[in-house]
């Protein structure tokens, strides 16, 4: 479960004392990343860092598993420093998670739940009530416009819901006086994810088939049978959404498009604007307020 994502050079049993435990808790799927403090403090760079060295993903009937990976990570280098969670999966995940890290270290280390704020830094939330918006697209948002933080942004995030989210680009007035110039998290769309959708037919009609996620790949523009035409109707709605809400930002002046999520491989062979692939811009964005906190 547990897989290696940073430089095949990193050292298991480098010290942790500065480590933090990220840690996304979807609406299926709970997804971590372990950071040290090193990758924490690397300075920003214009692209999208993956600044983890370990991470895992299991679904929620699975997370009583994840204890030993964690405590296997602890046992190399010591306990994590802290943990951040960003929690859209309710009250009751939540409690199962606080109970997994005291029994992964000993005891619960400090825990931050990121929240959905009027403001983050420089980055503000245009949506009309602030607490409204998901915390996972707020978190990713954060995530992107700290390691990008110029241009307009589209980010899609395809799980199990698809999120098409814009961030403009700085305000040309601000940055004056050495005052850092804003941007705004101005909102998005939310999409049934492309299983869910495609699921959906099997479960609400008398005579669909059930069609995979993977059968998407291969989706025509039109097809001649009806497990072809599911997957390409159903991809053909992700993509158009993603295409015209490019169209409108693009309106605006350049634009960057970032493309996350468990469902981004099926939607990335049907792209065609251009795009950015990153495994996971929730634990990115708290892997930004993590080392944010430790500088503060």
């Amino acid at each position: 479960m547990m897989s290696p994502n940073a430089s095949p050079n990193a050292s298991p049993t480098a010290s942790a004392s500065g480590a933090v435990l990220l840690i996304d808790i979807g609406n299926t799927r709970l997804k971590w990343a372990w950071c040290e403090a090193a990758s924490l403090d690397a300075p920003s760079t214009g692209a999208l860092p993956v600044p983890w060295r370990a991470s895992g993903a299991c679904g929620h009937e699975a997370l009583p598993t994840l204890a030993q990976d964690w405590r296997a990570l602890a046992d190399a280098g010591g306990g994590p420093r802290g943990v951040w969670i960003s929690n859209v999966a309710g009250p009751v995940i939540a409690a199962e998670v606080d109970a997994l890290l005291a029994d992964a270290f000993g005891g619960p280390p400090a825990v931050h739940w990121a929240r959905a704020t009027a403001s983050h830094g420089t980055l503000d939330n245009g949506y009309r009530e602030p607490s409204q918006l998901g915390v996972d697209r707020w978190v990713g948002g954060i995530g992107a416009r700290h390691h990008l933080p110029d241009g307009n942004l589209l980010i899609v995030t395809a799980g199990t819901a698809t999120t098409i989210d814009v961030v403009l680009a700085p305000d040309s007035h601000d940055g004056t006086g050495g005052t850092p110039a804003r941007s705004r998290f101005a909102g998005g769309m939310i999409l049934p994810g492309l299983a869910l959708m495609m699921g959906s037919l099997a479960r609400n009609t008398a005579q669909l088939p059930a069609v995979e996620i993977g059968e998407a790949h291969a989706a025509t523009a039109w097809a001649d049978n009806t497990r072809d035409a599911i997957a390409a109707g159903c991809l053909a709605a992700q993509i158009g959404s993603i295409e015209r809400a490019w169209r409108v930002l693009g309106e605006r002046g350049p634009a960057r498009c970032l493309l996350s999520g468990g469902a981004r491989e099926a939607l990335a062979g049907a792209l065609t604007l251009p795009f950015e692939r990153h495994e996971n811009l929730v634990l990115l964005g708290l892997s930004v307020m993590a080392a944010q906190q430790r500088a503060g």
